[in-house]
């Protein structure tokens, strides 16, 4: 074997991030094989002079406050997720928090937790949960920024995220942290210990097992001055307090009274609207514990079994504005009790709606790897999946006896005196709505090897083949869903389904020339339930002197529907935007005849949102095309220019284009028998095509030594050239890079800006996340037409760090060192209001304490 020509070989799949890697000579032991994310080929760590993946390791990124896996995904330039905890304030998200690379969206970002797949989240359902990896037990991330549909099949056109637990442990540990913010609320507290006993390399075995607790306290939006102010965009509704209705004999908007409750209602147009987004958390209470046990036994030299079992459980509990009753509660008209009045009150004596998600994932391996006649192979079985509970804590009522107490007097819901808080309480409703569950078994198996020589150096080959049978299931208690009011649920109806699927794949890495190296890769993936797909991929690495590598790939790849596009339950829930109904109300103030009034008013209103059976796979082509350039072994930096395109995206339609054209989109609204307003349909369906370009850098310097320690600085920035998509099969390109466009933003640059300090025990990191401005969503009748922009983001982290000794390590920082508030946005899609919850953090300066101890 040609090991001087191996060791000049560079991996070249998905080729961005760490440029090149300067292994330590460990001579004498045995070479440790390792796969990295993008290759199914085990290498020597010392043939590796370069890896195809971005690897962040956890203890680093700790250092930084980071305690969960969202923040550590929301660390990387790259990723641009637009769904975290805070998304489930005022939505029905089972908590869940979710990774997309290059804004593409997380049904594209492909989440694996040791290189295996985990359950999808059972009620988002197109990909897994970043809170159902436990975090403690992780060593290491490695993010590959490149289309992977040949390497893993459905779901990797974006990229891959690898989540590596540690192998081994021994010993125990325990450790803690503690996080406090300046302006009140988010408290952080975090507990975790693990015990391993064995050595796998001198006792042939190893068992550890690990826990983590942590809790994050809720942040109310009158808790932070950029939330609870009002300005001229906040939003409203006609949901007040003192209540209004709409007269069922003129169908006019009509007040109960003339005393409004400023701040939280005021007086426009004659009548109280309330405030919502003064009464929201901005962000939920989370509690979470995980926990992880292995055991791993060698047999004889050359193989090692392993069994683990990973469980995490997070309960989220969110807070929203006091319950909307939106007209469906009704009274006999005074004048004409033949006609019913619809009622427009904010419940305010039963405080504010309180829902809870259990979302629990659980997963099982047994896995077999070794070496056998020059081959390295790895199999395994096992199974995953997720459960999520939601219930109704408190704040909501049943229509049925809300109606009858209003019908019978026994409810006054105008009456705002607070004498009458036993009638409210007696028309309160809780319990569970519904139970979603997520499944995943799942076998695989495959090897690799150098097989022969060439002039240039040994090939290498891999094969490979991967067994799934998925299932989702989502079971309403209709004695809750049917009767509570504003959970969108009342008319959803159970829904499963399962499906099963095989994959073969092949891959090679070929040395053309001493200095250039091809790999080529195909799968084939078989769907019960969808068309069959063959994905090639081919990539080089060309390096005509040591300190420079060129780099490319050029691939195809696919996504199959997800069971939660297909069977995702139909549901009713509301408009993220508030509109007038024209059809019903032409002029925008008097409604037509026969009609019930509401659609004069400008509000939030129904629509149902739910899977099909008749979606056909989304195909994808990505290219790539780089250069990384070492002068010194201290200095390392990397370009790469990249390009994808989806074509048949399977989305929604989003709302705004439904709305502002309800001729062309009529068949889309439903409407009674009179005429007015129910619901609009909004169902998953196939659109247009995404096209997205841009390119990545990395830069990563060691200083030279000092005599007060050494310093290395790493800049990690991602810039979006493009991100054009088509809401239609052959319509316009609607470009969202750097401003507000239907469902959000994209950024156009993002970074993460590093100085670590090394010096003896000591150690130090400043870092900065920055994410550029772009052009709001301007959607508000004050705003439209305006050019307002919403200002770059960035925030800076410091943290110390001392190891008494090798048991004993304390870590102290500041997160959001300069206090930076959110960037104010007009936005209307979300509850919070006055900035972008998706994008931003509303905790500010934020002082941290961590420590660990090993025994």
């Amino acid at each position: 074997m040609k090991v001087k020509i191996l060791a000049q070989a560079i991996a070249a799949i998905g080729l961005l991030g760490s440029g090149f890697a300067h292994a330590a000579d460990d001579s004498g032991n045995q070479l440790e094989r390792v796969t990295i994310t993008g290759s199914n080929i085990k290498r020597s760590i010392k043939q590796e002079k370069a890896l195809p993946v971005t690897i962040l390791k956890t203890e680093d990124l700790a250092k930084q406050g980071l305690t969960t896996v969202e923040q550590v995904v929301n660390s990387i330039a790259a990723n641009q997720s637009s769904q975290g905890s805070s998304y489930s304030v005022g939505a029905s998200t089972g908590g869940g928090s979710f990774a997309s690379l290059r804004g593409l969206g997380n049904q594209y970002t492909l989440v694996l937790l040791d290189g295996r797949r985990m359950a999808n989240q059972a009620i988002d359902g197109t990909s897994a949960d970043l809170n159902a990896i436990p975090l403690s037990a992780i060593d290491r991330v490695e993010v590959l920024l490149d289309g992977a549909s040949a390497i893993y099949g459905t779901d990797a056109i974006g990229g891959v995220m690898n989540f590596i637990t540690k192998k081994s442990l021994k010993g125990f540990s325990i450790g803690g942290s503690f996080a406090n913010p300046q302006h009140g609320g988010g408290d952080e507290k975090r507990v975790n210990a693990s015990y391993g006993i064995g050595d796998l390399a001198q006792d042939g075995f190893n068992v550890y097992g690990a826990i983590d607790y942590l809790k994050h306290d809720a942040i109310m939006a009158s808790q932070r001055d950029f939330s609870n102010k009002i300005t001229a965009d906040t939003g409203n509704s006609p949901n007040a307090w003192p209540g209004n209705y709409v007269d069922g004999v003129t169908k006019k908007w009509k007040a109960t009274s003339t005393t409004c409750r400023p701040p939280f209602s005021q007086s426009v147009g004659g009548i109280c609207k309330e405030y919502y987004s003064l009464y929201p958390a901005l962000s939920p209470e989370v509690e979470q514990i995980s926990g992880i046990v292995r055991g791993t036994k060698r047999l004889g030299d050359n193989h090692e079994l392993s069994l683990q079992y990973t469980r995490t459980e997070t309960i989220t509990t969110s807070q929203n504005a006091p319950l909307p009753t939106g007209g469906d509660i009704t009274r006999a008209n005074a004048t004409d009790p033949t006609k019913r009045d619809l009622l427009y009150v904010r419940t305010i004596p039963l405080g504010n709606r309180e829902t809870e998600a259990n979302s629990v994932t659980q997963r099982l391996m047994l896995n077999l790897e070794g070496l056998v006649a020059g081959w390295d192979y790895r199999a395994g079985i096992g199974r995953s999946e997720n459960l999520v509970k939601e219930n109704l804590n408190s704040g909501y009522v049943s229509k049925a006896r809300m109606q009858a107490a209003v019908d019978s007097g026994a409810l006054n819901p105008f009456d705002t005196s607070g004498n009458n808080l036993a009638a409210w309480r007696s028309v309160g409703i809780t319990g569970q709505t519904k139970e979603a569950k997520s499944t995943i078994d799942l076998a695989d198996a495959k090897i690799s090897r150098e097989l022969f020589a060439l002039p240039a150096g040994m090939v290498g080959v891999a094969l490979g083949a991967e067994a799934r049978h998925e299932s989702l299931s989502t079971v309403y208690n209709k004695a809750v869903t049917r009767d509570a009011l504003s959970t969108g649920q009342n008319k959803t109806e159970d829904s499963m389904g399962s499906r099963s699927a095989y994959a073969i794949f092949g891959e090679a890495e070929i040395p053309v020339l001493k200095n250039l190296e091809l790999q080529l890769a195909t799968r084939y993936d078989h769907y019960s339930d969808t068309e069959s797909s063959l994905n090639p991929k081919v990539a080089f690495k060309f390096q005509p002197d040591p300190k420079v590598m060129f780099r490319g790939s050029a691939s195809k790849g696919f996504r199959a529907p997800s069971l939660y596009d297909i069977y995702r339950p139909n549901q009713l829930q509301l408009t993220g935007t508030k509109f007038v109904d024209y059809a019903t109300c032409p002029d925008g103030q008097n409604p037509l005849p026969g009609t019930d009034g509401t659609g004069c008013s400008k509000m939030q209103r129904d629509k149902r949102v739910g899977g099909s059976k008749n979606l056909q796979p989304e195909k994808s082509s990505s290219l790539s095309f780089g250069m990384v350039i070492e002068p010194t072994k201290d200095f390392t930096a990397s370009a790469d220019l990249w390009w994808t395109m989806i074509k048949d995206q399977i989305s929604i339609l989003d709302e705004t284009l439904i709305i502002n054209d309800p001729v062309k989109y009529a068949n889309r609204y439903v409407r009674d028998a009179n005429g007015n307003y129910q619901y609009m349909i909004d169902d998953i369906s196939n659109l247009g095509n995404i096209s997205a370009s841009g390119v990545d850098l990395r830069l990563n310097w060691t200083l030279p030594k000092t005599s007060f320690g050494t310093f290395v600085a790493t800049l990690d920035g991602t810039y979006l050239a493009k991100f054009s998509y088509q809401n239609e099969k052959g319509g316009d390109y609607t470009n969202t890079a750097g401003q507000y466009v239907d469902a959000g933003p994209n950024f156009r640059w993002q970074h993460n800006l590093t100085l670590n300090w090394m010096y003896g025990p000591w150690s130090a990191i400043v870092s900065q996340n920055y994410k550029s401005g772009y052009t709001d969503q301007n959607a508000t009748p004050n705003s439209a037409g305006s050019n307002h922009m919403v200002k770059p983001y960035s925030t800076w982290n410091l943290s110390a760090s001392y190891a008494w000794t090798k048991q004993l390590t304390v870590t102290a920082g500041v997160k959001n060192l300069f206090d930076q508030e959110p960037p104010y946005s007009n936005q209307q899609r979300m509850t919070q209001q006055n900035y972008d919850p998706r994008f931003t953090d509303p905790t500010g300066r934020s002082f941290f304490l961590k420590g660990s101890y090993k025994m």
